[in-house]
């Protein structure tokens, strides 16, 4: 009975080395989940700053763009609104000196008309 209590005993025991290195080799195995997780989101965020980076160069491009355009756009509205500047005060001009001929024109019809005037046709 003593030998089956000794290999019980030792049985006992083995089970439960076997079970405790079942468990560490099971939480060891979390953890290096874990690491392989946290180390694959490392590299995500280095992916994210590549990203970050490239973004970054296409909004300069675009500013770039933005800014050519708006100078552009400056460059040849100016040239176009002094050229309409320039033609409208001729035209100011025009009125001014066709208004000055009508108002003539005008004096000399009265002038004609009261020259031509029958004092008996009152």
């Amino acid at each position: 009975m003593e030998w089956f209590e000794n290999k019980t005993t030792q049985l006992i025991a083995l089970i439960g080395i076997v079970g405790t290195l079942a468990g560490f080799g099971y939480t060891g195995a979390t953890y290096v989940n874990r690491l392989e997780n946290l180390e694959a989101q490392i590299g995500g965020i280095g992916d994210t700053e590549n990203a970050q980076q490239i973004i970054e160069e296409r909004f300069a491009s675009i500013e770039t763009s933005v800014e050519y355009i708006n100078k552009s756009i400056d460059e040849g509205i100016n040239p176009s609104l002094k050229t309409i500047a320039q033609t409208s005060n001729g035209m100011g001009q025009d009125i001014v000196a066709l208004e000055a001929e009508v108002k003539f024109i005008q004096d000399e019809i009265d002038k004609i008309l009261d020259e031509n005037k029958n004092p008996l046709s009152n």
